[in-house]
């Protein structure tokens, strides 16, 4: 008889799998889509797709290396996936949500990047703010989280601390 663990497991690992196919899927379904159809306005004076070939690396990692930001990029995805498969027990559904938004957005980046050369930006909301992809909200999005998480968890954990202090010097009195 299966355990009832392994199978929310195996779920929960469909479910995380299908969900950075889904992301990394629109990301390259609306890249190819806007390459096809070229400068699109979508809603008129809010949104418009347009073309910005971005083949700067992230952070300036490797600058004028198309191959180091690839090398650069897989080695963070790795360890980012070796976190979420290894330290499964200790990280919830929603955190490994985070880190798939994380991973669909660095896999659709480095996929462009190895076809094309280079990142194809393309939501443009005009008033002087960046264009950027499907792929950035995510990468962006799941940084976000995870370190508001973190912030969250470290304040809870210091908070703890206080008060078991704060106990243990009560008893000592």
């Amino acid at each position: 008889m299966e355990n009832k663990k392994e199978k929310r497991i195996t779920k929960e690992t469909i479910f995380l799998i299908s969900l950075i196919a889904i992301i990394i899927l629109l990301d390259q379904g609306l890249k190819i889509w806007v390459h096809m159809k070229g400068e699109t306005n979508i809603i008129p004076g809010i949104l418009s797709f347009k073309i910005n070939e971005n083949t700067n690396p992230a952070y300036g990692i490797g600058s004028n290396s198309t191959i180091m930001y690839i090398l650069t990029n897989i080695v963070i995805l790795g360890v980012i996936f070796k976190f979420m498969t290894t330290q499964n027990q200790f990280v919830d559904r929603k955190f490994k949500v985070f880190l798939s938004f994380i991973l669909a957005g660095g896999i659709s980046n480095t996929i462009e990047r190895i076809i094309r050369g280079y990142v194809t930006e393309f939501l443009d909301f005009g008033h002087n703010l960046p264009i950027f992809n499907i792929a950035d909200f995510f990468v962006v999005t799941g940084w976000i989280a995870v370190v508001a998480t973190f912030a969250v968890f470290t304040v809870k954990e210091w908070r703890n601390k206080k008060e078991e202090k704060q106990l243990e010097d009560k008893d000592k009195k």
